[in-house]
């Protein structure tokens, strides 16, 4: 039988099939795929379909072995032909790995020497970032008329202590009053109850570490946070008044200036400012919605940065002149600026141990400080001396806060104590015992309350002239409370807490 042969391919077909309508042998898998394709003989261009094809039986023709592989010779030329392109093959890949290992060095040298660049420029960042933070501390301390040296300070001059001695004179004839129509009766302290909870710090921060409020306007209260920002807030229409941003690390202490709209606020970030109002009054975004803060909300801006301490700046305390505020500090140090320009007046450097607090008395004349070392200390301020140290407490003296008439002063420390010091003595009348650290005290404004923040907050009342005894305590905060202070004539109380909340409390 003669071998069929494929009309399309002119090979001898493996799997003839044979169309009569066409009268050609195909290869079956060949003409499948033409009729998919076009539907058509490729031969003679006739309408094809699958339908049209016959099988042919017959015996399978076997492909003839190309000449080359019959033979010996043949065999071993095609294995050469193969070893040939195999090394050919082989010589290749060596070279595209010998390129590609030359590449690969090239490219780890450039990232070596990228990486040493950016070390250097970032070395020589963070050095004029420090002369930059350096001369920002010399022109925030320099005079305005240029005439003093940078680093110098004015001096407390004796214009300034005139100032004060006459405040003080004035001030003594009324602080020593012994009745207060207006003051918050104990029945109704003694119903006090939290009516409101703010968290208005971040969340992400956990802690709110000071607060103050208004010695006049009691719904104006600024707190501050370990999200380092000062947070003025309304406490009667329960909203947010403006965040204030600047402070690189945790705001320790907070004041409300008295008569002006002034806020000053000091950190740990080594600094303190003073922030002063461009807009016409207070005013509170809706219950506490932040997003209702607007620009034009936005009218507390920093006035002066004050930068004359090397570590955390521990106390705020405005002066009763109101020109002046008082920073001390972790450095050893404490310093009184003027708030007007910003400038320092007076820094005492080199104290024997650090003040984690410090406040003016009320006439303005002496300061009280409570030391690392466990004791008080207080200063005169015309002399700019210790007068007397005030110790029996057994760890360090954490806060501290005059009464109204400036014959007391209580103290809070570590070793889970409040005393009462007679400052016409001295000497410490009455020790209060508590169950946890003492984080702060603060009298009101008449002397006769006495708050203090620990675990919880303990509410005492002068019940003689010389003894104070327990009338309230609060336990809503859900962690340490670290800031206490009373509205005006004690008619409601503002309380701060690592909880991340600002609670309000009255009757």
């Amino acid at each position: 039988m003669s071998t069929i042969v494929c009309a399309i391919s002119g090979q001898a077909a493996q799997e003839p099939v044979f169309s009569p309508k066409t009268k050609h042998v195909y290869e079956k898998g060949l003409i499948e795929k033409q009729i998919e394709t076009t539907g058509k003989c490729p031969v003679t261009k006739e309408e094809l379909t699958k339908d049209d094809l016959v099988s042919i039986k017959g015996n399978t023709a076997i492909r003839p072995r190309p000449a080359t592989a019959a033979s010996i010779p043949g065999m071993l030329t095609l294995l050469q032909s193969e070893w040939d392109a195999l090394m050919s093959e082989t010589f290749e890949l060596k070279s595209q790995l010998d390129t590609g290992r030359k590449q690969l060095s090239h490219a780890l040298y450039q990232h070596d020497a990228a990486c040493r660049v950016i070390a250097r420029l970032i070395r020589e960042r963070d050095m004029v970032k420090a002369q930059n933070q350096k001369l920002q501390e010399e022109l925030s301390s320099a005079p305005l008329s240029g005439a003093i040296r940078e680093d110098a300070d004015t001096g407390i001059t004796p214009e300034i202590l005139q100032k004060m001695k006459e405040l003080a004179d004035s001030l003594s004839k009324t602080r020593k009053q012994k009745h207060f129509p207006d003051l918050n009766p104990l029945t109704e302290l003694k119903k006090f109850k939290c009516v409101g909870t703010h968290p208005i710090h971040k969340s992400t921060e956990p802690g709110i570490l000071c607060v103050d409020v208004h010695k006049t306007e009691q719904h104006r209260v600024v707190t501050g946070g370990v999200d380092t920002q000062v947070v003025l807030f309304d406490s009667e229409k329960g909203g947010l008044v403006q965040k204030l941003t600047g402070h690189a690390k945790k705001v320790t202490s907070v004041c409300l200036h008295p008569t002006k709209d002034v806020v000053v606020s000091g950190s740990s970030d080594a600094s303190a400012k003073v922030w002063t109002c461009t807009g016409p009054e207070w005013t509170a975004a809706c219950a506490g919605d932040e997003s209702s803060l607007g620009e034009e909300l936005n009218q507390y801006t920093c006035a002066h940065t004050v930068r004359k301490h090397q570590a955390e700046v521990t106390e705020i305390s405005i002066h009763p002149l109101g020109d002046y505020f008082l920073t001390t500090a972790l450095d050893k140090s404490w310093a009184m600026h003027d708030l007007h320009v910003g400038r320092c007046v007076k820094h005492l450097r080199g104290l024997e141990t650090s003040y984690p607090c410090m406040k003016w008395h009320p006439d303005g004349m002496i300061l009280a400080a409570g030391t690392q070392g466990h004791a008080v200390d207080v200063w005169d301020i015309k002399e700019q001396k210790v007068v007397a140290t005030l110790t029996g407490h057994q760890g360090s003296v954490e806060a501290l806060s005059f009464s109204g008439n400036g014959y007391y002063l209580a103290t809070g420390s570590k070793d889970g104590t409040v005393k009462l010091w007679d400052l016409r003595k001295p000497l410490n009348i009455q020790t209060l015992q508590l169950e946890s650290p003492v984080n702060t005290v603060a009298f009101d404004t008449t002397g006769q309350y006495l708050s203090v923040g620990a675990e919880v907050v303990q509410i005492y009342n002068f019940a003689s002239k010389s003894s104070l005894t327990e009338a309230v305590t609060l336990k809503d905060h859900g962690d340490a409370v670290m800031g206490v202070c009373f509205s005006q004539h004690a008619r409601s109380l503002a309380t701060v807490s690592m909880d991340r909340t600002l609670k309000i409390f009255r009757a």
